[in-house]
């Protein structure tokens, strides 16, 4: 991890085999007593249905693997400009802080369904993707290794870490942006 992953950026973590927890116990606050047994995931409404399969501030136990990452919000957005040229998504024309930029992302903030849509087209700050929508993504990651790793460099490093996360969420976990 770079020093810039580490400065005001994204953090990712991923869960295996979450189990419901319904003897946890919350605060006043609607918060975890117990945190470090326990979890619970945000759903981020301006994605819907990228939480599938997970309760939404449902109280977990975490019976399986978890992984981490971390990028810049920059590099994140960078690296995830990156995934969708890989995917094949084309350029199109977005305007952003009065200008106007061209950006294979596009295509899936405008809806285009495809290989990493669900990522590509999800927030780059909070949210959880749930198991359904992980084994999807972890199949697109799967099948497009091979090119990935011809891009090679940070790209493939990160393509990697990606690669395991959603593999893990796939087995009735979650991936975490936090």
């Amino acid at each position: 991890m770079t020093t810039e992953d580490q400065a005001m950026g994204l953090d990712i973590s991923a869960y295996s085999k979450l189990v419901a927890a319904p003897e946890a116990e919350f605060d006043e606050d609607g918060e975890l007593v117990d945190y470090e047994n326990f979890n619970t995931f945000y759903d981020n409404k301006d994605f819907p249905g990228r939480i599938e399969g997970i309760t939404p501030k449902a109280a977990y136990k975490i019976e399986g693997d978890c992984a981490g990452l971390s990028i810049g919000y920059g590099r994140y957005n960078a690296w995830r400009e990156e995934l969708a040229k890989l995917a094949g998504y084309p350029a199109k024309p977005y305007t952003q802080y009065g200008r106007t930029e061209d950006s294979h992302c596009m295509p899936c903030w405008s809806g285009a369904q495809g290989p990493f849509a669900e990522q590509i087209n999800f927030s780059d700050c909070e949210g959880t993707i749930g198991p359904v929508v992980s084994a999807k993504l972890a199949k697109d990651y799967a099948e497009f290794a091979e090119k990935a790793e011809a891009v090679g460099g940070y790209f493939w490093e990160k393509y990697q870490e990606f690669r395991v996360a959603f593999d893990l969420a796939a087995d009735n976990g979650a991936v975490s942006f936090h």
